[in-house]
This record gives structure tokens, C-alpha cells and sequence, in this order.
């Protein structure tokens, strides 16, 4: 749905607030030893994050009809303020990030969290300089504007991991830019 700025960027304030409340309950309660283990298991959220990140593009944004009409919004003007209303990401992530673990270890609920909001407000911020910065020649988000851009303007059925395209690797969804006229070719 098209947003205002202040709704479209809501989720980059209430995302990271969530990430550090759930940090600070946890880390003052833990030992050393702890936190490190702590650290470790936001280390995976944060991995667990790209992959959650993949899926939720490649199926629920271009498999499912509902969804897939909304994200056709993105695809056809990828400039406009677009996305879920405020804190619907957000919640999502935290509610599938922490209630199946809340029971067993609310310590380890949290730090799977952390690292899922974490990724989620990389991704936010990744997004969004795809589409509205200039990066330099060089660098991470020249490399995450160009693998993006491909499947915007190139081959919509590629490329969907946004934060990184390690996901699209190892699913074989990778279409890299020609590098002779910055159109895309398939690999392998």
C-alpha cells in the first residue's frame, strides 16, 4: 500500500527500539559466558533473517495472488513509498521470532529476535538505497543495487534476496548483469 514517510519509515524507528529493549532485558541478566552465547545466537537470527527475507520474496511476493497484486505495485513504481502499514513487519518478525522460542528460553527467544530485527532493519535500509541512492562504483550497495535493479527491470522471476543474494546461490535464482550492456543473463 502507498505510505506517507512517516509510515513508510516508522518500522526503521519501532524495529531497532524492539531490537534494543529485548537486548538490554536480556544482557543484564547474563554472565559473560552467557553473552557471548547471547551474541552467537543473534549472529543466526540475523542469518535466519536473509533466509526469511528470500522466501517471503520469491513465494509470498510473487506466488501468492493476494500479496502478488500488492508487490505488482513496487514492481510498477519502485520510487513510491510502498510496504505493509507501520509495525506490521516488525511484529511479524518479532511474534515468529520469539514465541516459539519464549517457552523453551525466553534468553534465546530474544537474541533470535534481536538478529531477525536486526536483519529486517538492514534489509529496510538496503531496500530503500536500492532504489533511492547513488551508491559509488564500488562496494556492498552498488553490488545490492545492481542484483536488485535485475529483478526489477530484467527478470522479475531472479534475484529476490535484497540484503544479500547468497540465498538466490544456493536456490538458483541468481541472473547476473551482462557485464557488457548492463542487461542481465542467467548463470549456470
Amino acid at each position: 500500500m502507498r505510505q506517507r514517510a512517516t509510515s513508510y519509515f516508522a518500522d526503521l524507528v519501532f524495529c531497532p527500539l524492539l531490537a534494543s529493549g529485548l537486548s538490554i532485558f536480556a544482557l543484564a541478566r547474563l554472565t559473560l559466558g552467557g553473552v557471548i552465547e547471547w551474541c552467537f545466537m543473534a549472529a543466526v537470527g540475523a542469518v535466519l533473517w536473509t533466509l526469511a527475507e528470500y522466501v517471503m520474496h520469491r513465494v509470498v511476493y510473487h506466488r501468492i495472488p493476494l500479496f502478488e497484486r500488492y508487490h505488482e505495485v513496487h514492481h510498477a513504481d519502485p520510487r513510491a513509498y510502498v510496504g505493509a502499514p507501520p509495525m506490521v513487519g516488525t511484529s511479524i518478525v518479532f511474534l515468529v521470532s520469539f514465541l516459539p522460542l519464549a517457552a523453551f528460553s525466553p534468553v534465546l527467544a530474544s537474541a533470535i529476535s534481536v538478529g531477525m530485527l536486526a536483519g529486517y532493519s538492514a534489509y529496510m535500509i538496503v531496500h530503500h538505497a536500492c532504489h533511492f541512492w547513488t551508491p559509488g562504483s564500488r562496494g556492498y550497495l552498488r553490488r545490492a543495487r545492481l542484483h536488485h535493479a535485475v529483478h526489477h527491470y530484467r527478470d522479475g522471476n531472479g534475484n529476490f534476496g535484497v540484503s544479500t543474494s547468497f540465498w538466490d546461490g544456493v536456490f538458483g535464482t541468481r541472473v547476473q548483469p551482462s557485464p557488457a550492456r548492463g542487461a542481465a543473463a542467467p548463470t549456470s
